[in-house]
């Protein structure tokens, strides 16, 4: 019987000590996330090599607008207090599904996307907070608190490329601690977003890790981004001017236009995507056809 009462204490007591070592992991769950983040080890790094195209042609941006597989948008403008936004910027923004969210015209389907993936994966329904800022609402936002806000012009709310997003009981600082909030910084870049003030960067961004800040650039530099452990400001500075790059069946290159205001793309090309980087320069995002770039 002694035997017997002795078994039962030891089964009991580890069951207790289970259940307190289960919990303690459950309720510190989003530190261990944020230290694998910390350290890339949920990144799988992507390779881009610097490629000559067999030949290029040059466009005007008119011509480029006439053309059905290429699409001018502002899905790579760098926003900082470095560079700032002209007082003549002005996005391109609609309202998204009804909602009275306003956000950039390039990304209504990359959000559609995202949102419908957190409901399958989570069952939470994604929220914004705070989508298109005017330069009005980001100035009022800064006098009310200089501390957290940035000045106008250095807002990426003012492009309408940035959304906060939540999910019930979980915004702000709290998000990381959600299922859904670590499903939207583990995998937002599949369908074009970064977050855009990681925790691993807060020396080069100048900003405070931001769980629910989320920030589109599309496809392949959201995978290139989060993958290589870097941000938008080490990504788009990194693309020396005129070299063009190939990564994940996709061309890049950054560059000026030339003396008559054209830009240069491969002379064969599936689709391509050009942005102003807001740093003086167009990134040109060209897909290839996969009998080109095998």
């Amino acid at each position: 019987m002694k035997k017997k009462a002795k078994l039962i204490i030891i089964i009991l007591v580890t069951a207790v000590l289970v259940c307190v070592v289960a919990t303690a992991i459950c309720l510190n769950f989003h530190k261990i996330y944020l230290f694998c983040e910390r350290n890339g080890l949920f990144c799988r790094e992507v390779t881009i090599s610097e490629v000559s195209p067999q030949g290029t042609r040059t466009h005007s941006l008119s011509e480029l607008e006439e053309m059905p597989n290429v699409k001018l948008d502002q899905s790579l403008m760098l926003v900082n207090t470095q560079y700032t936004l002209s007082d003549s910027f002005i996005p391109e923004i609609s309202e998204y599904k009804s909602t009275t969210v306003f956000m950039n015209d390039c990304m209504h389907s990359a959000y559609a996307s995202l949102s419908a993936a957190v409901m399958e994966r989570t069952g939470k329904k994604l929220y914004v907070s705070s989508d298109f800022r005017s330069a009005e609402e980001q100035e009022a936002l800064y006098l009310e608190d200089p501390l957290t806000a940035t000045r106008v012009g250095a807002s990426e709310h003012q492009t309408g490329l940035a959304l906060d997003v939540y999910v019930a009981r979980y915004a702000g600082d709290s998000f990381i601690k959600s299922r859904a909030g670590r499903f939207v910084n583990s995998e937002c870049w599949k369908y074009g977003f970064i977050i855009r003030y990681p925790s691993h960067a807060e020396d080069v961004t100048l900003i405070r890790f931001e769980p629910w800040h989320i920030r589109y650039v599309g496809s392949p530099h959201a995978e290139i981004i989060y993958n290589n452990h870097i941000t938008l400001e080490e990504y788009v500075t990194s693309l020396d001017i005129g070299q063009w790059y190939e990564a994940k069946g996709y061309f890049v290159c950054r560059q000026s236009l030339d003396s008559q205001g054209r830009l240069g793309l491969p002379e064969s090309f599936e689709s391509a995507v050009i942005s102003p980087d807001n740093t003086g320069y167009y990134i040109v995002t060209v897909k290839m056809d996969s009998q080109i770039t095998e």
